[in-house]
C-alpha cells in the first residue's frame, strides 16, 4: 500500500507540533543562541519531554544545519504515502486534486487549507508535479500531518477511480458558466480538481469531470492564485456540508 515516505525532517513550531501528535517524531533540535526561547517553543519541548522524546540543544548559530527560519527541526519517521490503485483503503472523505501544481509555497498552503476544510485526501501525480521537501511541510503549517497524500499515475484513471467511489468530480475554470455559489451537492463526497498554475485543467480533463465551476469575482485581477482558488472552494464545500 506504501508507495513512499515523506516528511523525515519537518521544520518548524506548528510542523513539528502536528508531528508530535501524528507519534512520528525520533528526535528534536532547537535552537537557543543568544535568545530568549520563546513561550510557543518552550511548550513543544515541554511536550516531546513529556512523551520521551529525544531534545538537544543547539548553542550556536554556526552549529545549526538547518533552515535559518526556523529555530526547532524534528527528525521523523517517514510518513507513508498511497497509490491511486489503493485510493479505496483510506478513509474517504472529500479530496483535492492538483493536476501539475509547481509551486511549493502554493501546495502547501493547499495541505493546509485541506486539513482545516475536511478534505483529508490530496491527490498529486507522480511526474512533473512539486517535490515534497521539509519546506513543503513547513509551509503548511502542520496541515501535511493530518491528509493523506495519494500519487497517481494517470489522472483519468483516477476520475475513473473516483467515479467508481461515488465521489463527485468537480473542475475549477474561470470560463465557464457555473458558479460556486450556487453549487450545493447535498453532501456528496467531493473530488476537487485545481489546475496547474500557468495552464489550469486542460480541455480534455474538464470533459471528463462532473462539473466545472468559477469563482465569482470583479474584472480588476485575471485570475486567482491556485492556492486561492483552492481555498474559497473548499471552504464552500465545508461550510455546504456543515
Amino acid at each position: 500500500m506504501t508507495v513512499a515516505g515523506i516528511g523525515k525532517i519537518v521544520e518548524g513550531i506548528n510542523s513539528v507540533n502536528s508531528a508530535i501528535d501524528s507519534n512520528r517524531v525520533e528526535k528534536i533540535f532547537f535552537l537557543e543562541s543568544d535568545k530568549t526561547i520563546s513561550n510557543r517553543l518552550e511548550q513543544l519541548i515541554g511536550k516531546a519531554k513529556k512523551k520521551g522524546l529525544i531534545v538537544e540543544k543547539i548553542s550556536k548559530k554556526e552549529n545549526w544545519k538547518y533552515n535559518n527560519r526556523h529555530s526547532v527541526v524534528a527528525l521523523c519517521i517517514p510518513k507513508k504515502t498511497y497509490d491511486e490503485k489503493t485510493l479505496d483503503q483510506l478513509k474517504l472523505c472529500n479530496i483535492v486534486v492538483l493536476d501539475h501544481i509547481q509551486d511549493t509555497n502554493n501546495f502547501g498552503a493547499i495541505t493546509r487549507t485541506a486539513s482545516a476544510f475536511d478534505f483529508n485526501i490530496v491527490c498529486l501525480p507522480k511526474k512533473r508535479s512539486v517535490n515534497i521537501t521539509e519546506r513543503t511541510f513547513g509551509i503548511s503549517s502542520g496541515g501535511l500531518e493530518n491528509v493523506n497524500i495519494v500519487f497517481y499515475n494517470s489522472i483519468f484513471s483516477l476520475i475513473k477511480k473516483l467515479k467508481s467511489l461515488e465521489y463527485w468530480t468537480v473542475g475549477m475554470e474561470m470560463n465557464t458558466k457555473d458558479n460556486l455559489l450556487n453549487v450545493d451537492l447535498n453532501n456528496q463526497k467531493i473530488a476537487l480538481f485545481i489546475g496547474s498554475e500557468e495552464n489550469g485543467l486542460s480541455k480534455e480533463i474538464q470533459n471528463k469531470l462532473d462539473l466545472m465551476v468559477k469563482i465569482d469575482m470583479n474584472n480588476s485581477v485575471e485570475s486567482l492564485n491556485a492556492s486561492v482558488a483552492a481555498a474559497i472552494a473548499m471552504n464552500h464545500f465545508f461550510k455546504k456540508s456543515s
